[in-house]
């Protein structure tokens, strides 16, 4: 078993766990209930926060997959989707706050997907 694919499994599985439970209570819960948006735009928002979901979902799987069987020819195509996933989350939300002049305190999420694009990079060698 290649433990970079594993712990890139677990850490994406970790970050789903976080956007969705610490992410609906303090972000989709209040985007539903903010009374200033008009109902597009609230629910295409949602909508999005769901396509996150399933994206890192989809992220913590292909590298489940690649994992558990290492043989299949597609294997390394499943780990470099996992890893190109990781790291444009991590791009994105590591470029995002210092153009948006916030802190990381505010827009952390960039940086949790670092060591999974790590691992993923690692365990493809």
């Amino acid at each position: 078993m290649n433990t970079f694919l594993a712990i890139a499994a677990g850490l994406s599985l970790f970050n789903l766990a976080l956007h969705f439970f610490m992410g609906g209570r303090s972000i989709a819960r209040p985007l539903l209930n903010d009374q200033n948006l008009t109902t597009e735009v609230k629910y295409v928002l949602y909508y999005c926060w769901h396509l996150v979901t399933l994206a890192i979902a989809l992220q913590a799987g292909l590298f489940v997959v690649a994992m558990l069987y290492p043989a299949m020819p597609e294997t390394n195509a499943l780990i470099i989707v996992g890893t190109l996933f990781a790291a444009s989350f991590a791009v994105l939300g590591i470029l995002m706050a210092p153009a948006l002049k916030i802190s990381y305190s505010v827009l952390p999420q960039g940086w949790l997907f670092v060591p999974v694009a790590m691992c993923g990079v690692v365990g493809l060698t």
